[in-house]
């Protein structure tokens, strides 16, 4: 039998029909949605101990000089079975141009960037859950980590420090941002606030064609014309879907954090001899907009003692 925060009782059966029905109408599992409601409650009852954070102490002082606090440390996670989300083979078999063997088109794969897509942003939008949940203006320093889950299931996980404003003045929706403390301090002095952490995703697929196959097999020292159409089409798509997004969410420019890029060979999935090339692309960074900064968030001066007998 477990003990909720408002007394209520829940045996673990009840707690896993519970958290299934909340996941599916959008809000966080109830261990989760207890965990934020205690920790609240500590932090008004001004207890001690009510937050934790992965901040360094040099984040945590550039934070406070700019007029925030942190009240927690908060984190959304998903995790997605990856099922069939190609054709192979069957997209093209290749065939011959005027000049000898044809090379394969690059062809997107709209399944495999819809799942890529979706997992994060939803791990992401649990993590804002729960800063909403601490009464959270916004989250700095977000990570976003991606690892295997037992057979073809991948967890998402997004995780950051939540942070509350100390003046009345509220966003109209918590924030999220990949800045470190230090960065987001140096934003708001320049103008600039952090309006949401965006992301763009690219998947594309490509038979490995005969044309490629020879060129792989020359003695020659040349450029793999294939794989760098798949290459630039990933990244193309990615760039596409970031772009999109920080529309979406406001964004007036992104400070793209970094890049990730995988490619895979499969064996064709048609029955016909051959193998497929995959290349799937993720950007992420924080789309940010400009705002009027006020006198009290100059950068501190620092100060000396001149006095002689001072050491």
């Amino acid at each position: 039998m477990t003990v909720d925060p408002e007394g209520g009782n829940w045996t673990p059966e009840q707690i896993a029909q519970g958290s299934a029905t909340e996941i599916e109408a959008g809000r966080l599992p109830l261990r989760a949605q207890w965990r934020i409601r205690e920790q609240r409650a500590r932090r008004d009852r001004g207890e001690p101990g009510s937050f934790t954070s992965d901040l360094t102490v040099e984040e945590f002082a550039a934070i406070r000089s700019v007029g925030f606090s942190p009240v927690g440390q908060v984190l959304g996670s998903a995790v997605f079975q990856v099922g069939w989300s190609y054709t192979g083979c069957g997209y093209y078999y290749g065939g011959f141009g005027s000049y000898g063997p044809a090379l394969a088109p690059v062809v997107p794969v709209p399944a495999t960037q819809q799942l890529l897509s979706q997992a994060r942003h939803r791990a992401v939008q649990r993590m804002t859950q729960e800063c909403e949940g601490l009464g959270g203006d916004g989250v700095v320093g977000v990570r976003l980590s991606v690892r295997s889950f037992y057979g073809n299931g991948l967890e998402f996980m997004a995780i950051g420090t939540a942070v509350r404003a100390d003046g009345d003045k509220r966003p109209g929706r918590p924030f999220t941002s990949d800045l470190t403390g230090q960065d987001f301090a140096r934003l708001i002095r320049a103008g600039w606030v952090p309006a949401a952490l965006v992301q763009g995703v690219g998947a594309v697929i490509r038979h490995d064609d005969f044309a490629t196959r020879s060129q792989r097999m020359s003695w020659t020292n040349q450029e793999l014309v294939g794989p760098t159409q798949l290459l630039h089409a990933a990244r193309d798509a990615a760039r596409a879907s970031l772009a999109a997004d920080a529309r979406d969410r406001g964004g007036h420019t992104v400070l793209l954090r970094d890049m990730q890029v995988q490619t895979f060979r499969l064996r064709c999935t048609s029955g016909t001899e051959g193998e497929d090339d995959l290349a799937d692309v993720f950007l992420w960074g924080t789309a940010v907009v400009p705002f009027e900064t006020s006198a009290s968030l100059e950068a501190p001066l620092p100060m000396l003692r001149l006095s002689e007998g001072t050491r």
